[in-house]
């Protein structure tokens, strides 16, 4: 039996890796208070935790989860920075209108507490430092709702796969240290390109214990960089590290019989994270996911 089942958030802001205009008019048909009811049932139905990313969407989905009392006992797992939308502000305002805008929803107290603990990183544009700042901005918002359970944060893939061309070994450890010791967490990492990113924690000495590998596995080798044998083997000689199969539907190619055929056939995997779209499709998904792995 897989550890955990974790609900994606892809149905929830728009995102299809297949079509956008699908994607779009899903998201236009879910009010916020079905989507706590969407959530609500994948965890009824067995489902352990939710990971997404820090779109603005999600801050107000947890809210709405913790008036609903939904998010008591619901492990979260939040995948940050949110690259996109920092690109887009960046690009606007500047690196100050970005920094001006991530702390104008924090509380003063918060706001007082991530500038003296590493906000000179913004001064200086210590790039590790800036990383963690940006962490503590984020989930500053996270963390003031009750009932948050954080279970881990995960390193956007942008950044994980960016940081990895530029043999930033720096950068990993000091997030790695960051979120255990400031968050009793466990640190993750999103990448598109798992051998990769394995042979380059391989070659630079870093340890995976208690860490977590988000990557894409399902039959098709949809996602999977470079190939899907090659990530095969790669994790079957994988000694540290939880690894978390996401897009095992590859996107929606593949019927949800498919993909749990696939995943019970692979060793090494401690948990899945699958998207869902309505209340009968949730209960449909974690019932089955449930019931095999």
């Amino acid at each position: 039996m897989l550890k955990d089942l974790l609900i994606g958030d892809n149905a929830f802001i728009g995102v299809s890796h297949l079509s956008q205009i699908r994607a779009r008019q899903r998201l236009q048909q879910l009010r916020r208070d079905t989507i706590v009811d969407v959530i609500a049932e994948a965890v009824d139905c067995g489902a352990t935790g939710y990971t997404f990313s820090v779109h603005p969407n999600n801050l107000q989905i947890l809210m709405a989860l913790q008036k609903a009392q939904r998010l008591q006992g619901l492990q979260i797992w939040p995948v940050l920075p949110y690259a996109a939308g920092y690109v887009r502000t960046v690009n606007e305002k500047g690196m100050a209108g970005l920094i001006s805008d991530v702390l104008s929803g924090l509380s003063l107290a918060d706001k007082a507490k991530v500038l003296l603990s590493s906000g000179i990183s913004a001064v200086t544009f210590d790039p590790v430092r800036m990383l963690n700042t940006f962490v503590d901005m984020q989930l500053a918002n996270i963390l003031s709702l009750k009932g948050a359970n954080l279970r881990s944060v995960l390193l956007h893939e942008i950044i994980t796969d960016l940081a990895i061309s530029f043999q930033a070994k720096q950068l990993f450890d000091s997030f790695m240290r960051h979120i255990r010791d400031r968050y009793d967490a466990e640190p993750g990492f999103v990448t598109r390109n798992f051998v990769r990113f394995a042979n380059f924690f391989d070659d630079s000495g870093l340890s995976l214990k208690d860490a977590i590998i988000m990557t894409p596995f399902n039959k098709v080798g949809f996602q999977m960089n470079p190939s899907r044998k090659s990530c095969e083997t790669c994790l079957s000689n994988l000694n540290e590290g939880q690894v978390i199969a996401m897009s095992i539907l590859a996107g929606g190619y593949l019927k949800l019989d498919e993909a749990v055929e696939y995943v019970r056939a692979i060793n090494k995997i401690s948990g899945i994270a699958v998207g869902v779209s309505s209340i009968d499709h949730a209960k449909e998904t974690f019932t089955r996911l449930r019931a095999v792995l």
